[in-house]
């Protein structure tokens, strides 16, 4: 059998038209790493950041990893996409992923009464779910509200043990019946990171390492606060007072990982993650349906937090994912296919507002 063959002015107008396509795909690319660039350091020096790193990801693709300014301004340090940033509370979705994982293995539900996990504890803790406790709806105490605590020599208090401070709040009665309304606390995830130990017979932090931050090859991901040594990440932590930038020691106990703020993290790893978790190898579509709904309250109302991640819109869009101390924030558009992190050295730093202006930037090309 034989076939046409086309004729060579043809074939070369054909070939004219997809490589002006690719031009022009090329150049429109280019014009929005430029707009982006733009953007990132306008915004830097309207808060005064000193070093940030960001990453876009879409449809599973890393289409930004980048650093900017310095990581460490007394030596000089450059930020790169390996730069390490303490993340503050935007390790809360990580706490929400490892008992999802343990959600999926049917070792509990989210159903589950914190006092079938652990024993000793108040009667009026019955009503406390897991749920409850990933979606700040226990009406728990903080630790730091009870006088015991609060008479405690600093040095003491900055690596209390876990343990420990779960009795301490136990001693102190709830501020409102479980899930009667949202209020965000650390106590609730302090006790979220004993049960996931108890329950899976491994610290909090080496059930992390193993189960997601090996298998995707987050080597720069670990537990860490301002005063541990973490490689790939500068001593300093900068804050920004009365127009000056300061030094910022910022402890907190980190003993078998902090399930409320202690992780340090890049924008590589959690570029790796996003794509990992987008993809549904970290956790299943229902169990990510499930992590990323407004938590219902008692009175049948929704408050914009899930399972460890914020919940909520952006210009009519669902957006999930968590901010840190101002400096980190992880946004994900789930029907986008689109992850932004922003990473910033300064406590404080308005990282919401540039991780929505980079989302715009993508979601208009």
């Amino acid at each position: 059998m034989s076939y046409p063959v086309l004729p060579y002015a043809k074939f070369l107008f054909l070939c004219c038209v997809l490589l002006s396509g690719q031009v022009a795909t090329a150049a429109a690319a280019s014009r929005l790493d430029e707009k982006v660039d733009a953007y990132v350091k306008q915004e830097m020096a309207k808060y005064h950041i000193p070093g940030m790193a960001i990453a876009v990801i879409r449809n599973g693709k890393a289409l930004k990893l980048k650093g900017y300014g310095l990581a460490s301004i007394e030596l000089n340090v450059p930020v790169t996409e390996r730069s390490v940033f303490q993340i503050y509370s935007t390790t809360k979705i990580f706490t929400g992923v490892a008992l999802m994982k343990l959600v999926e293995e049917g070792k509990l539900t989210l159903e589950t009464p914190v006092t079938d996990l652990i024993q000793g504890l108040p009667d009026e803790w019955k009503a406390i779910r897991i749920r409850n406790l990933l979606t700040h709806t226990s009406g728990l105490a903080e630790l730091r509200e009870n006088p015991r605590f609060q008479s405690l020599p600093d040095e003491k208090k900055k690596y209390f043990p876990r343990e420990e401070g779960m009795r301490y709040v136990a001693e102190m009665p709830l501020k409102f019946k479980p899930g009667e309304k949202f209020l965000y606390h650390t106590s609730g995830y302090n006790i979220l990171g004993l049960i996931v130990g108890k329950v899976a017979g491994t610290p909090f932090d080496s059930f992390l390492q193993e189960r997601v931050f090996a298998p995707l090859g987050m080597a720069s991901t670990i537990f860490g606060d301002t005063e541990s040594i973490i490689k790939g990440r500068p001593s300093t932590v900068y804050l920004l007072d009365k127009g000056e930038l300061r030094n910022l020691v910022l402890t907190f106990n980190v003993n078998g990982g902090n399930p409320g703020a202690g992780l340090n993290s890049s924008v590589t790893d959690l570029a790796n993650f996003m794509i990992a978790l987008d993809a549904g190898k970290v956790l299943k579509p229902e169990s990510l349906r499930e992590m990323w709904s407004p938590v219902k309250l008692n009175d049948g109302s929704e408050y914009g937090y899930g399972l460890g991640w914020t919940v909520g819109e952006h210009k009519g869009r669902q957006v999930v994912g968590h901010e840190g101390g101002g400096a980190a924030w992880i946004a994900h558009f789930p029907q986008e296919h689109l992850s932004i992190v922003v990473l910033c050295n300064l406590n404080g730093a308005r990282a919401d507002e540039i991780q929505y202006g980079l989302a715009d930037l993508y979601l208009r090309s």
